[in-house]
């Protein structure tokens, strides 16, 4: 029987982590996993596991399914937290667009989703990042919306700014 390498994160831990489970196991097998990784004493009650780039809501329907189904081939990556949705703000050009997100939904993929928001070509979007807003902060494009937030507080508020441009 063969496994399959899972990377965890979490607001519970700053570092991605690894799992492994067997290839046939359930995203609920899955989610019983990632919990041993959680720091002694930590409540796992509330958390709930969001799968990376993955638009399934339902969590009863995303627990019966098997984790080879989720793209095991580019890796498998979850996301532990207790807020189910970040409420994700993005300004740009003196506009603001608000959408939930899932925790473990990547920074790359809510850019994509924004400059889509504001109008922007492809080409465009390329040439913007994600800046915290009211900081210099500018999280990797795979960084989980769901490292930047801490329960209660489930929401984030991004402003859409050129990248910056190296001239060699």
């Amino acid at each position: 029987m063969s496994s399959i390498r899972v990377y965890v994160q979490s607001e519970h831990f700053s570092d991605i982590k690894l799992v492994e489970v067997a290839d046939h196991a359930t995203v609920a097998n899955l989610k019983r996993a990632a919990l041993t990784l959680l720091p002694a004493g930590t409540d796992p009650t509330g958390l709930s596991l969001s799968i990376e780039d993955d638009d399934v809501d339902d969590d009863d329907v995303a627990s019966t399914r098997r984790v080879k189904d989720l793209n095991p081939d580019r890796g498998v990556r979850v996301h532990l937290h207790r807020c189910k949705q970040v409420a994700v703000t993005v300004r740009f050009g003196g506009r603001t667009e608000q959408h939930p997100f899932r925790p473990a939904t990547t920074i790359g993929r809510i850019r994509q989703w924004a400059g889509r928001r504001f109008g922007l070509k492809a080409g465009d979007i390329a040439e913007h990042v994600l800046q915290i807003s009211g900081s210099n902060e500018q999280p990797d494009m795979d960084t989980h919306v769901g490292t930047l937030v801490q329960h209660p507080r489930c929401a984030i508020v991004f402003d859409l700014v050129p990248a910056h441009r190296i001239n060699g």
